[in-house]
């Protein structure tokens, strides 16, 4: 890999205080001067390097979006049991909301609401998600007697939606009481589907 160069550097500067910007302004608050401030440079750089503000944001959310899904398929890797998969969510989206990635995801989609192209890139970044999650879903299923009647890629679309609506309704809830009853009931259904594939009683 060759050596990064310092437009590159600077470039993952300002893509650093876009996303502090997102977690501590929101959407709003996200302007060439707030971002500036933030990672303490020229606001010209940010035209320079990017064009726009909204090509910028679009950048930042392509790169969180980048990392996050490698790490959580470094993370799922051989994993083969369903419990095993839930537990792993579980740290992760902890981690997640520790490192203020599903508030900067949540302020995109706010301003995707009323911006076609912020949408069409919401979308886009969308994508390798769902793709992580139905491969974690033929891995999990591999070799069951249901493997080859399972909708998968609608599996993973409804799956996907399902967390990340949980993400983001758990910033609504401080405690995150909520989001820690849904993990265990995800534990709990996770182990009476096995027992139903294994042939075990329901309970077991």
């Amino acid at each position: 890999m060759p050596p990064k160069t310092a437009g590159d550097t600077t470039k993952e500067r300002i893509l650093d205080a876009a996303f502090d910007t997102l977690v501590e302004d929101g959407i709003t608050g996200a302007s060439a001067r707030a971002i500036a401030a933030h990672g303490e440079f020229n606001q010209a750089l940010i035209f320079y390097h990017f064009g726009s503000v909204r090509d910028l944001l679009i950048a930042t959310l392509e790169r969180s979006s980048q990392i996050q899904v490698e790490r959580y398929r470094e993370r799922i890797e051989g994993i083969t049991d369903l419990g095993d998969m839930v537990h792993v969510a579980a740290a992760l989206h902890a981690e997640d909301m520790e490192r203020g990635s599903i508030t900067m995801v949540a302020q995109l989609m706010a301003g995707a609401a009323s911006d076609p192209e912020m949408g069409e890139a919401v979308v886009k970044a969308f994508q390798p998600w769902i793709d992580l999650v139905e491969r974690a879903l033929r891995q999990v299923f591999a070799g069951s007697p249901i493997e080859a009647f399972l909708p998968y890629p609608d599996m993973a679309y409804g799956i996907s939606s399902l967390f990340l609506g949980l993400e983001l309704l758990s910033k609504l809830d401080p405690d995150h009481e909520q989001e820690e009853r849904i993990f265990s009931m995800m534990n709990m259904v996770s182990g009476m589907l096995e027992n139903v594939i294994a042939g075990k009683p329901l309970l077991g």
